[in-house]
């Protein structure tokens, strides 16, 4: 720790855990929270690439003492009492404070009170006779009693400030990568607070950290990569400056009216997209600096002489491509017509499909063909991440589009036009391992969000190829919407959540039926307020209900099926006349499977391969990629590695024990790599993830959690199959 002193002004460094053992008070003027998605996103994701990059499977827990510190930058307060008044940091520590909530819940999930414990010392602190929250705002107390116990909140009628807190949290349950909610998550909440470090700026008295507070965010702001490029590229132009300013002023005005860091966006993914080099070693140098790159490479932007170049490179390259870029961004807002999944993708998160579309996009390239090949490449990203929704496969995080995003990148930089870039994702869709057979298999666990997204897409399209108004935007609660007041919608199970009322549906006990339940054949997408009127009543009473709503779930009432020309010429049309069949009395085992099976031809009729534009090819199975790619050795070793080395094989039974409720659980190793469940049948990709669906958590330590039978009768955890694995030698954790 360091320690520095001026007059009225103190300087020391600390860490989460010292800061966070302290309570803190907000003044008016910083109460609001504001960041954004991209904010909550980057914060998480750099800590958790800080940590990764050093943590291998075999560390102990105390390894984590000599990783490397990570640095979040000054903080500045004022001491009032026992508190310390915030006057500017609040932002990261409010986002520090709800990423530690998560933790601590997820720890609680895992049976790790120890860590959950010491996690919790941070998000709250006894005194007084009560609980105090360390950033300690009133009207920020019952979101953040619901975040720390996982049950709902209603944000409806909060301060704004709320709401955002709200849906942060959110984002950051999102982004926290699936790794760190295997085993590591205790080393990294211990990592967290011990290695991870802010300085305190401390003040004497309150006008003197009000000064501060305007100084760092008012006064005197350093030029940023963005002025520093747009000063290199005029010094090098000989005529027209004016001119040239003034286009890159219309450049700056039109991209901020998106946000104020679009600016500095677009020229970071321009440059990532067209010009860095393709094996991504450039990558880090435009990210942090671009306007360096540009400088120390200008040939690479095709500025080789002073002047006309230079002149060309604003008034050709960077007007043109900004408009693209602008256009790109409206799509990602407003569902706009022949760029849907552009939306779509934004909708999810993935914020990499601009870099890939950039790449794909000439200077030359008409508006038709502009929209034509941002509509495929997105219309790619949007299969990549529905089809590992649909086979539970954890790849569905912004690090991972990025990846895949890199590995395009090349081949689509060289399609010069609309139909090389068809014939290009028609091979890699082709090339896209498993399908939409998880589908039937599929169930509500963890992931809420995704089966809402799939619910509302399918939803959609039966509505709008049926002659009714497609309104998929709606459904997945897009900002007009919001703006409207229109009521949003939200996955509704068919099955009351009672389970004497389905005794005679066939399911053996309650674990059966809250497994039967959650697959996604029993769910349904509709209106909150409708859902909450009914949800809980039997299916007869609910049937009448469903006929007045989306015709996907009035499909489930004979009269869907009377006098309905366009529904028929629907279902004649793909071929869906045996599959979309009404239930006029019950609801059982077998109609959850009919209805997953037809959840299946609709996901594969709304993606498929020619409906997305693409020009289809048939892969032998020998050449396609691999469910279970070879990962950085940070992510660690896949059961796929196991087998590969002969410890693990096809059929391997697996059992996992709640020892808190001393529940039992069954699975078993597939050929793939996949653990799938039992007696559910459904797959996934990581123990950790299986782990979480069986015990209905979000979050499990699965190398410890599941367990394979020795000749003796003992079980022994797959963490010591792996040790052994790693101390013969037989696993690879350095290439």
């Amino acid at each position: 720790m360091s320690e520095g002193t001026q007059q009225g002004l103190h300087g020391k460094d600390h860490a989460v855990r010292e800061l966070f053992t302290k309570q803190y008070v907000l003044e008016s003027y910083q109460r609001e929270y504001t960041w954004e998605r991209r904010h909550v996103v980057e914060l998480v994701t750099d800590l958790a690439n800080a940590f990764l990059r050093d943590w291998r499977v075999d560390h102990d827990g105390q390894r984590y003492a000599r990783y490397r510190p990570y640095f979040l930058g000054p903080f500045v307060c004022h001491t009032v009492g026992v508190k310390k008044n915030l006057i500017d940091g609040q932002q990261r520590f409010t986002t520090l404070h709800l990423l530690l909530i998560h933790i601590e819940r997820l720890l609680k999930e895992q049976g790790n009170e120890g860590a959950a414990g010491m996690v919790g010392s941070m998000v709250r602190r006894y005194a007084a006779g009560q609980y105090h929250y360390a950033i300690d705002v009133e009207e920020r107390r019952a979101c953040l009693e619901a975040l720390r116990t996982g049950t709902d909140f209603d944000p409806t009628g909060s301060t704004v400030s709320v709401q955002n807190l709200w849906q942060r949290a959110q984002d950051i349950a999102e982004a926290l990568p699936t790794t760190l909610r295997d085993e590591c998550l205790p080393i990294f909440a211990d990592w967290l607070a011990d290695r991870v470090f802010l300085v305190e700026i401390s003040v004497d008295d309150r006008d003197l950290g009000w000064e501060i507070f305007e100084t760092m965010n008012d006064r005197g702001a350093g030029l940023t990569s963005l002025d520093l490029l747009k000063s290199f590229v005029l010094s090098q132009v000989d005529r027209e400056q004016d001119r040239i300013n003034d286009a890159w002023r219309k450049m700056v005005t039109d991209l901020s009216t998106f946000g104020r860091h679009y600016p500095s966006k677009f020229f970071e993914t321009l440059f990532l997209a067209r010009y860095a080099a393709p094996d991504g070693s450039d990558d880090e140098k435009i990210e942090r600096a671009f306007h360096e790159w540009v400088r120390n490479n200008p040939q690479r932007v095709g500025i080789m002489r002073r002047g006309q170049d230079y002149s060309d490179f604003v008034l050709k390259t960077v007007a043109r491509s900004a408009e693209q870029y602008c256009n790109l961004l409206e799509a990602a807002q407003t569902r706009t017509a022949g760029l849907h999944s552009v939306y779509y993708n934004a909708t999810n998160g993935i914020e990499s499909q601009f870099l890939l579309i950039l790449a794909a996009l000439q200077l030359e390239d008409s508006e038709q063909a502009v929209r034509d090949k941002a509509q495929l490449i997105a219309n790619y990203l949007d299969l990549f991440f529905v089809l590992r929704v649909a086979n539970n496969d954890n790849a569905v995080q912004v690090q991972d589009f990025r990846e895949e995003v890199q590995r395009l990148l090349p081949a689509v930089r060289r399609a010069s036009n609309v139909d090389d870039l068809r014939v290009l994702l028609g091979r890699e869709a082709a090339g896209l391992p498993d399908g939409f057979a998880g589908i039937e298999k599929l169930s509500l666990h963890n992931n809420r969000k995704h089966l809402r997204y799939l619910l509302a897409r399918i939803t959609a399209f039966v509505e709008a190829e049926s002659g009714r108004p497609d309104e998929a935007d709606r459904y997945l609660g897009s900002p007009a919407a919001i703006t409207q007041a229109l009521p949003p919608w939200e996955i509704e199970h068919i099955w009351a959540n009672k389970y004497t009322l389905h005794v005679q549906t066939g399911v053996a006990n309650e674990e059966d039926f809250k497994r039967e339940r959650n697959r996604l054949g029993a769910l349904l997408l509709l209106e909150k307020s409708i859902n909450a009127s009914f949800g809980a009543d039997i299916y007869s009473e609910k049937l009448p209900h469903y006929f007045r709503q989306n015709l996907l779930a009035a499909s489930l009432h004979p009269n869907a099926y009377k006098r309905n020309p366009t529904f028929e010429k629907f279902r004649k049309k793909w071929n869906l006349e045996q599959s979309f069949i009404p239930y006029p009395d019950s609801f059982d085992r077998k109609a959850i499977d009919q209805r997953g099976a037809l959840y299946r031809q609709l996901c594969e009729r709304v993606w498929r391969i020619d409906r997305l534009g693409f020009v289809e090819e048939t892969l032998p199975a020998t050449q396609r990629r691999s469910s279970s790619p070879r990962k950085k050795p940070r992510y660690g070793v896949q059961i796929i590695d196991l087998i590969r080395v002969g410890l693990l094989s096809e059929g391997t039974k697996l059992r996992g024990e709640l020892k808190r409720s001393r529940r039992v659980f069954d699975a078993t190793v597939a050929s793939n790599g996949r653990i799938r469940l039992e007696p559910s049948g459904e797959e996934f990709k990581s123990l950790s993830a299986a782990g979480a669906a069986a015990t209905g958590s979000g979050s499990s330590p699965g190398w410890d959690f599941w367990h394979i039978a020795q000749p003796d009768g003992n079980h022994i955890p797959l963490a010591a199959v792996r040790k052994k694995a790693i101390e013969r030698g037989l696993l690879d954790q350095t290439s």
